[in-house]
Protein backbone atom coordinates (compact mmCIF):
# COMPACT_ATOMS: atom_id res chain seq x y z
CA UNK A 1 0.00 0.00 0.00
CA UNK A 2 2.83 2.39 0.91
CA UNK A 3 4.57 1.71 -2.46
CA UNK A 4 1.36 2.45 -4.38
CA UNK A 5 0.97 5.73 -2.48
CA UNK A 6 4.52 6.80 -3.41
CA UNK A 7 3.87 5.98 -7.07
CA UNK A 8 0.59 7.87 -6.95
CA UNK A 9 2.30 10.92 -5.41
CA UNK A 10 5.01 10.85 -8.09
CA UNK A 11 2.41 10.54 -10.82
CA UNK A 12 0.39 13.45 -9.41
CA UNK A 13 3.53 15.57 -9.15
CA UNK A 14 4.43 14.81 -12.77
CA UNK A 15 0.91 15.68 -13.91
CA UNK A 16 0.97 18.95 -11.96
CA UNK A 17 4.33 19.94 -13.44
CA UNK A 18 3.22 19.00 -16.95
CA UNK A 19 0.06 21.05 -16.48
CA UNK A 20 2.00 24.12 -15.31
CA UNK A 21 4.47 23.78 -18.18
CA UNK A 22 1.76 23.48 -20.82
CA UNK A 23 -0.10 26.46 -19.35
CA UNK A 24 3.10 28.52 -19.60
CA UNK A 25 3.68 27.46 -23.19
CA UNK A 26 0.07 28.20 -24.08
CA UNK A 27 0.38 31.65 -22.47
CA UNK A 28 3.51 32.38 -24.49
CA UNK A 29 1.81 31.23 -27.67
CA UNK A 30 -1.15 33.52 -27.01
CA UNK A 31 1.18 36.44 -26.33
CA UNK A 32 3.14 35.72 -29.53
CA UNK A 33 -0.10 35.59 -31.53
CA UNK A 34 -1.25 38.93 -30.13
CA UNK A 35 2.16 40.44 -30.83
CA UNK A 36 2.13 39.10 -34.40
CA UNK A 37 -1.27 40.65 -35.07
CA UNK A 38 0.03 43.99 -33.79
CA UNK A 39 2.92 43.93 -36.26
CA UNK A 40 0.89 42.51 -39.18
CA UNK A 41 -1.01 45.73 -39.80
CA UNK A 42 -2.29 44.74 -43.27
CA UNK A 43 -3.45 41.29 -42.07
CA UNK A 44 -1.70 39.32 -44.83
CA UNK A 45 -0.25 36.77 -42.40
CA UNK A 46 3.33 37.98 -42.67
CA UNK A 47 5.26 40.97 -41.40
CA UNK A 48 7.19 43.17 -43.82
CA UNK A 49 10.21 45.24 -42.83
CA UNK A 50 8.06 48.39 -43.10
CA UNK A 51 5.42 46.92 -40.74
CA UNK A 52 8.15 45.84 -38.33
CA UNK A 53 9.74 49.29 -38.30
CA UNK A 54 6.34 51.01 -37.86
CA UNK A 55 6.16 49.24 -34.48
CA UNK A 56 9.66 50.44 -33.52
CA UNK A 57 11.57 47.39 -34.75
CA UNK A 58 15.13 47.70 -36.04
CA UNK A 59 16.16 46.51 -39.51
CA UNK A 60 19.03 44.38 -38.11
CA UNK A 61 16.64 42.61 -35.73
CA UNK A 62 14.25 41.97 -38.67
CA UNK A 63 17.08 40.47 -40.76
CA UNK A 64 18.18 38.30 -37.82
CA UNK A 65 14.66 36.91 -37.51
CA UNK A 66 14.08 36.38 -41.26
CA UNK A 67 15.73 32.95 -41.32
CA UNK A 68 14.31 31.91 -44.72
CA UNK A 69 15.32 35.26 -46.29
CA UNK A 70 11.94 35.95 -47.90
CA UNK A 71 11.89 39.56 -46.61
CA UNK A 72 8.99 38.85 -44.29
CA UNK A 73 8.52 37.38 -40.84
CA UNK A 74 6.29 34.44 -39.96
CA UNK A 75 5.05 34.07 -36.36
CA UNK A 76 8.03 31.79 -35.57
CA UNK A 77 10.46 34.22 -37.16
CA UNK A 78 8.96 37.08 -35.13
CA UNK A 79 9.81 35.16 -31.96
CA UNK A 80 13.40 34.81 -33.23
CA UNK A 81 13.51 38.51 -34.10
CA UNK A 82 12.23 39.43 -30.62
CA UNK A 83 14.94 37.25 -29.08
CA UNK A 84 17.56 38.93 -31.23
CA UNK A 85 16.29 42.35 -30.15
CA UNK A 86 16.47 41.30 -26.51
CA UNK A 87 20.07 40.15 -26.98
CA UNK A 88 20.99 43.44 -28.65
CA UNK A 89 19.42 45.43 -25.80
CA UNK A 90 21.20 43.29 -23.22
CA UNK A 91 24.46 43.71 -25.10
CA UNK A 92 24.15 47.48 -25.03
CA UNK A 93 23.59 47.39 -21.27
CA UNK A 94 26.60 45.13 -20.79
CA UNK A 95 28.69 47.44 -23.00
CA UNK A 96 27.76 50.46 -20.85
CA UNK A 97 28.54 48.56 -17.65
CA UNK A 98 31.86 47.42 -19.10
CA UNK A 99 32.76 50.99 -20.14
CA UNK A 100 31.93 52.32 -16.66
CA UNK A 101 34.03 49.62 -14.99
CA UNK A 102 36.95 50.17 -17.36
CA UNK A 103 36.96 53.97 -16.86
CA UNK A 104 36.76 53.62 -13.07
CA UNK A 105 39.59 51.07 -13.07
CA UNK A 106 41.81 53.27 -15.21
CA UNK A 107 41.11 56.28 -12.97
CA UNK A 108 42.06 54.26 -9.88
CA UNK A 109 45.28 53.04 -11.52
CA UNK A 110 46.33 56.56 -12.50
CA UNK A 111 48.70 57.99 -9.84
CA UNK A 112 47.38 61.53 -10.27
CA UNK A 113 43.75 60.45 -9.89
CA UNK A 114 43.96 57.94 -7.00
CA UNK A 115 41.75 58.64 -4.04
CA UNK A 116 39.61 61.24 -5.80
CA UNK A 117 35.84 61.10 -5.72
CA UNK A 118 35.12 60.83 -9.44
CA UNK A 119 31.73 59.32 -10.22
CA UNK A 120 31.38 57.58 -13.57
CA UNK A 121 28.13 56.67 -15.31
CA UNK A 122 27.61 55.47 -18.88
CA UNK A 123 24.50 55.53 -21.06
CA UNK A 124 24.60 54.40 -24.69
CA UNK A 125 28.34 54.96 -24.86
CA UNK A 126 28.22 58.46 -23.34
CA UNK A 127 30.34 58.70 -20.19
CA UNK A 128 29.35 61.20 -17.50
CA UNK A 129 32.15 62.26 -15.14
CA UNK A 130 31.11 64.04 -11.95
CA UNK A 131 32.60 64.86 -8.57
CA UNK A 132 35.47 66.84 -7.12
CA UNK A 133 39.16 66.98 -8.07
CA UNK A 134 42.09 69.11 -6.90
CA UNK A 135 43.00 70.98 -10.09
CA UNK A 136 42.34 71.57 -13.80
CA UNK A 137 45.00 69.03 -14.79
CA UNK A 138 42.98 66.29 -13.07
CA UNK A 139 39.80 67.41 -14.85
CA UNK A 140 41.57 67.08 -18.20
CA UNK A 141 43.27 63.80 -17.25
CA UNK A 142 39.98 62.18 -16.20
CA UNK A 143 38.40 63.17 -19.50
CA UNK A 144 41.42 61.90 -21.45
CA UNK A 145 41.22 58.56 -19.64
CA UNK A 146 37.48 58.23 -20.33
CA UNK A 147 37.92 59.05 -24.04
CA UNK A 148 40.63 56.38 -24.36
CA UNK A 149 38.24 53.54 -23.51
CA UNK A 150 36.91 51.56 -26.47
CA UNK A 151 33.18 52.07 -26.99
CA UNK A 152 33.05 55.60 -25.54
CA UNK A 153 31.23 57.86 -28.01
CA UNK A 154 31.10 61.03 -25.91
CA UNK A 155 32.32 62.34 -22.56
CA UNK A 156 30.32 64.79 -20.46
CA UNK A 157 32.73 66.18 -17.92
CA UNK A 158 31.14 68.04 -15.00
CA UNK A 159 34.06 67.58 -12.60
CA UNK A 160 34.50 70.47 -10.18
CA UNK A 161 37.74 71.79 -8.70
CA UNK A 162 37.89 71.91 -4.90
CA UNK A 163 38.54 75.36 -3.42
Amino acid sequence: MEMNMKNLNRTLLKLALASMFSAGVAGQALAATASFKTYDSNGDGKISLAEFQEQGGQAQVFRDGDTNHDNSLSPDELVKADSSGDRIKAGKYVDDAWITTKVKTMLLKNEGMKGLGVDVETHKGTVQLAGWVNNATQVAEAEKIARSVKGVTEVKNTLQIKN
